[in-house]
């Protein structure tokens, strides 16, 4: 299933998915549903310039009637010119006032007024989607737009006093960056410097030295967010990793330092997603059953049963259904903005898991077995043991499937393994191991006989030995 802009229906309410959400990313949630789903685009399109319009950003909102323009909405595209005005000249005004403050915080050496200066600049910089770009400058682009909040953010470093503001600025950096992951993927970039700069702010968190109560509510952002960075970047095992490891207080944490995550980044229901999609696409069977089925990542499944049940289907062998259960939400993850370039990738990595797992149990499988077990997407009835056959095939040649591939007969054949040799390379390996025991064992006695082992006092130290 390709990610495009064709995508069916999901099967949840817009209304209620918008709900879940609040910040920045909201309305570019919103615009990125509106330009892959038809049957959305309309009604997410609406919203998005009602939540737009709520905020301050004039850039996100010129943006999106842009994007109601280009899809043919004609009454969407109709901006409100005096809306934009006024915001604009409020804009300008409250930053030349802050500009102005911070001046003077400056001038009076006060640091905490200093750092608390900064922060609002910074936050009136991401509110507002920062400067606009000149189009005769190309070096402009890394001092405007989100970039201008994340220097700003990054400029309250030396005037931080207590590892609390630490915490408080690492946290919104973090935050920051995954607003510019995302705004660059819309825009035609590569995500992949922003996600990395999140994955290092958030490495920094372990080292800030808070209290312990404090860390407690920072580790299951920290975690959440490394795993979010590293699904951006395709690292989907380190990934699972992390996702894995978020404790279940994250879902209720609220907000921490000014950031609530869970609204503004992922939500609960999110986390079980990511972490569900990308375990099953790199963990074996008793990692799923011990890490994600019986661990404490449990709870986040609860929020999402289909994951849950998708999972389970996958221990117990029953991989056809798994798939089909996958295939039924691949809508909604498509639409999701963190993970919908990944689906597929994700979807292909358990298909083939699902396909050598399979396959593992018999000496040999025919193809229209295989491909009625798995059929392949986008095929039509006759040429479904063709699209089968070259499946299998780039498999092989990959490393994935361990098999040979016999076209005359239609079959897939398991590599011939010789058992007696294999039993007597594990009998010689014993026995040499066996030797090198004896050997070891030998030559402490006759050390011991020589009298050339060190004798030891009551108390075991070397002192009390003599030396």
């Amino acid at each position: 299933m390709a990610y495009d802009g064709n995508l069916p229906a999901p099967t949840f309410d817009l209304d209620t998915y918008a709900n879940n959400y609040q910040g920045a990313l909201l309305p570019i949630r919103l615009a990125h549903i509106s330009t892959h789903c038809p049957s959305l685009s309309r009604h997410a399109l609406s919203s998005a310039i009602d939540a737009a319009k709520q905020g301050k950003d004039v850039q996100l909102y010129a943006r999106l009637h842009d994007i109601a323009d280009r899809l043919g909405f004609a009454d969407l595209a109709k901006m409100d010119t005096a809306w934009a005005s006024k915001q604009e000249e409020a804009n300008r005004r409250e930053l030349s006032r802050l500009e102005g403050e911070l001046r003077g915080y400056k001038n009076n050496m006060i640091r905490e007024s200093i750092r608390m200066g900064q922060d609002d600049l910074a936050a009136h910089q991401l509110s507002t989607g920062g400067p606009v770009p000149d189009p005769n400058d190309p070096h402009s682009q890394h001092t405007s737009g989100y970039n201008a909040a994340y220097q700003a953010y990054g400029k309250m470093r030396d005037y931080c006093t207590t590892p609390t503001h630490i915490a408080s600025m690492t946290l919104r950096l973090i935050y920051t960056s995954l607003l510019q992951a995302v705004s660059s993927r819309q825009a035609g970039g590569s995500p992949t410097m922003y996600y990395n700069t999140a994955v290092s702010n958030a490495h920094r968190i372990r080292t800030i030295g808070v209290k312990e109560e404090e860390m407690d509510r920072l580790v299951p952002i920290m975690n959440a967010s490394l795993g979010i960075a590293y699904l951006g970047n395709g690292s989907y095992r380190d990934a699972a990793s992390y996702l894995l490891s978020t404790h279940q207080d994250y879902a209720t944490l609220g907000a921490v330092h000014n950031t609530d995550f869970p609204r503004m980044v992922a939500s609960g229901n999110d986390i079980a997603v990511y972490g569900g999609l990308c375990a099953l696409a790199t963990m074996d069977r008793e990692q799923l059953l011990t890490r994600v089925l019986g661990g404490p990542f449990r709870f986040f499944l609860e929020l999402e049963p289909h994951m849950r049940k998708a999972i389970s289907l996958y221990t117990t062998a029953k991989y056809e259904a798994c798939l089909n259960t996958l295939r039924h939400y691949h809508a909604d993850w498509s639409l999701d903005v963190f993970l919908g370039p990944h689906v597929d990738l994700l979807f292909a990595r358990i298909r083939e898991k699902s396909i050598t797992a399979y396959f593992s149990s018999f000496s040999q499988v025919s193809l229209s077995s295989l491909a009625s077990t798995f059929p392949p997407a986008h095929t039509t009835s006759s040429d479904v043991q063709h699209a089968m056959e070259l499946e299998a095939l780039s498999m092989i040649q990959s490393g994935t499937l361990a098999a040979r591939l016999d076209v005359v007969n239609g079959l897939l054949v398991a590599p011939r393994t010789e058992a007696r040799a294999a039993t007597h390379a594990d009998a010689k390996a014993a026995a040499d191991e066996v030797e090198r025991t004896l050997l070891l064992r030998l030559q402490r006695v006759n050390a011991v006989v020589a009298g050339l082992e060190v004798p030891r006092g009551k108390g075991g130290g070397a002192q009390q030995a003599g030396w």
